[in-house]
């Protein structure tokens, strides 16, 4: 597959696959995309993920805003791809919706056996459907979604999505698609259909059973935004409110670069041993000097840290705490053993809480569930 109007010697990126260091500032100049400010100025209880500048961009998040500051319904819309458990990574955007669903909005999420197998990340569909039910929604119920505000469905087992999805495909050209996504003849069709389900599964929440047309908003990687600008196209047309989107960095790997689920040395599942995790954590890349005597003499760089970076994208809440752990980090007065300790200790807990309430998460899925 092509790649997406970015990508030249520095960095590569499509709804595929993601490689290199991402220029961030480039890719959303080219996409279109607005940089997130004054969107947030009313709302409250911030997440560190907005605080710090992790969620850079948006479309029409000034709608969301608006709905949340006036009480008005909205819907959240994120959607999981099922070749395998999940990991921190996914995490960011689960964390996204979380936070909304505390401002009052109902979160859909679709589960993309579809995409899955068309993009060939398992070898059947069967694979990908019995991975959706044992491994991903086991873990979205584990991180704390309200059953009476989250509305769970499979790609090829939800009805009303498939008739939406060929309403949709009526009203966009193949040539649209090859131009938004780089589609080329070796493109394989269900590639080519999985655009118009993903809109599907993006409009799914304005349908008349769920309440109608409404703002509705997808927290996702930068990526993934030719979708969003496919059915943004699509959406007036069929009678619906364009939905808006935030764009998150991405969570750099353990060993440096992109974190990735298929690569496990890359990433810590949320159903990974603690213990495992542990040790992952404190081979991690590090951002430190070659010595420890070095490093006191001229410190470290926390920004290319991966323990450092860990506790800044989702371990460490406290601001305060977080600028003087990387001031220190700076200086040489903390080193890279004591971050991994730190990302450490914190990471254990979190996991052993996760997977104690993952235990009893199967018991509670037909709560979840859209049939």
């Amino acid at each position: 597959m092509a790649n997406i109007d970015v990508g030249e010697d520095e960095f590569k990126m499509n709804v595929a696959e993601v490689e290199g260091n991402i220029d961030y500032e480039k890719a959303m100049k080219e996409f279109g995309i607005e940089k997130i400010g004054k969107e947030l100025g009313k709302l409250k209880n911030l997440p560190l993920m907005y605080r710090r500048g992790i969620v850079i961009g948006h479309r029409d998040f000034g709608l969301i805003a608006e709905a949340i500051n006036n009480k008005k319904e909205f819907a959240v819309l994120t959607g999981v791809n099922p070749s395998g458990n999940l990991h921190l990574g996914n995490k960011l955007f689960i964390d996204q919706a979380l936070f909304l669903q505390q401002c009052g909005a109902h979160v859909y999420i679709p589960i993309s056996n579809d995409e899955t197998y068309v993009f060939k990340k398992t070898s059947t569909l069967e694979q990908a459907t019995q991975n959706a039910y044992e491994k991903v929604i086991p873990d979205l119920i584990a991180l704390g979604f309200d059953p009476q505000k989250t509305h769970i469905f499979i790609s090829t087992q939800t009805p009303h999505l498939y008739e939406l999805a060929v309403k949709l495909s009526a009203k966009v050209t193949f040539s649209t698609i090859k131009a938004i996504f780089g589609f080329n003849n070796e493109t394989n069709t269900g590639q080519i259909f999985y655009a118009v389900m993903q809109s599907a599964h993006i409009l799914f929440p304005q349908l008349p059973q769920y309440g109608g047309p409404k703002p509705v908003v997808v927290p996702i990687g930068i990526d993934q935004d030719p979708y969003m600008r496919l059915v943004r196209d699509i959406a007036e047309k069929v009678g619906m409110v364009k939905p808006s989107s935030t764009y998150h960095k991405f969570m750099p790997g353990l060993q440096g670069g992109k974190m990735s689920g298929s690569k496990p040395e890359t990433c810590i599942y949320l159903t990974e041993d603690p213990a495992s995790a542990r040790k992952k954590i404190m081979r991690a890349f590090s951002g430190g000097a070659a010595t420890l005597k070095e490093h006191r003499e001229k410190g470290g760089n926390p920004d290319i840290d991966v323990a450092c970076q860990y506790l800044y994208f989702m371990f460490e809440e406290s601001d305060k705490k977080i600028a003087e752990i990387f001031q220190s980090y700076r200086s040489g007065t903390l080193h890279s053993g004591d971050v991994k300790t730190m990302l450490a200790d914190k990471v254990e807990k979190f996991l052993t809480t996760f997977q104690k309430r993952r235990e009893k998460a199967g018991e509670h899925i037909d709560k979840f569930m859209i049939e």
